[in-house]
């Protein structure tokens, strides 16, 4: 049951979005960031925090822009290394695949803050396990260029990466690139 109230919610924001989107400000996105992922445990483990670096990658597939703010449904690719050793012992690394929304307010012409959330599959890379996350992101990005039919940011964002037995706080620094399919300004 659960899974049909998400399928409702992600097919009523398609389709609020599409339509009253002013196709001058719909676009698409792609974006990648690397972060410092410490993964702290839900239990007794010989390693109190897992040290790991994680890269994600996104394409967001519709998004839309207004005045000072902008929306974006995508999908991410998440990839976290093995731990460094403790001693004898590496924690293992793993991938994701997810959904998630992105938000964003813009505070002046170049600067703007942003939140996401979103829901993944996760995959450990050295043994055949599957589960569930959650995660959150938020942080500021600067616009650094832009153009009629682009934008591109710099992004520092600060995230929690919620799994069943571990939660893990990650810092880093990412770009974020959007294309308008139709040039903002023309008519």
């Amino acid at each position: 049951m659960k899974g049909k109230r998400l399928y409702l919610i992600v097919l009523l924001f398609l389709i609020t979005t599409s339509l009253s989107a002013d196709s001058e400000r719909q676009y698409y996105a792609a974006s990648s960031s690397l972060s410092y992922y410490l993964g702290i445990p839900h239990f007794e483990d010989e390693i109190p925090a897992r040290s790991s670096m994680a890269l994600t990658t996104t394409v967001g597939f519709l998004g839309y822009q207004g005045n000072n703010w902008e929306t974006v449904l995508q999908a991410h690719i998440y990839s976290v290394s093995n731990s460094l050793p403790f001693g004898n012992y590496r924690a293992r690394g793993f991938n994701s695949l997810g959904l998630s929304i992105l938000g964003s307010w813009s505070v002046s012409d170049r600067y703007s803050l942003f939140i996401q959330g979103g829901s993944e599959v996760n995959f450990y890379k050295q043994i055949e396990e599957v589960f569930a996350s959650f995660s959150f992101k938020l942080g500021p990005q600067f616009l650094i260029a832009e153009g009629t039919d682009h934008q591109i940011f710099l992004t520092a964002p600060l995230s929690v990466h919620l799994r069943k037995e571990i939660t893990a706080l990650q810092a880093g620094i990412g770009v974020r690139y959007l294309v308008f399919p139709f040039k903002r300004g023309d008519t």
